[in-house]
């Protein structure tokens, strides 16, 4: 479509607009899929069954990690779905 000096005008339908919103939902969504994480949470005992307190827990390859408490207790979160303690 031209305008009054010849010029090409841009026009955008109705139609453009739900497209566009369900492209930025589905973007969103799959993001929010992709990345998945959980919260871990245990006690660290040795082998008589005593808790130990300030045992390291970390998520192994990372620098995600957390330390145990006086009940030998311990969560950890933003652990990967198939990450290893």
């Amino acid at each position: 479509m031209k305008n009054s000096k010849g010029r090409k005008q841009l026009s955008i339908s109705v139609g453009y607009l739900p497209r566009l919103f369900l492209i930025a939902l589905l973007s969103a969504a799959s993001v929010s899929v992709w990345a998945q994480t959980k919260t871990v949470s245990g006690t660290v005992v040795d082998q008589t069954g005593e808790t130990i307190i300030g045992a390291n827990a970390l998520v192994a390859g990372t620098t995600n990690g957390t330390i145990t408490d006086i009940d030998g207790n311990f969560s950890l979160s933003s652990v990967p779905e198939d990450g290893t303690l």
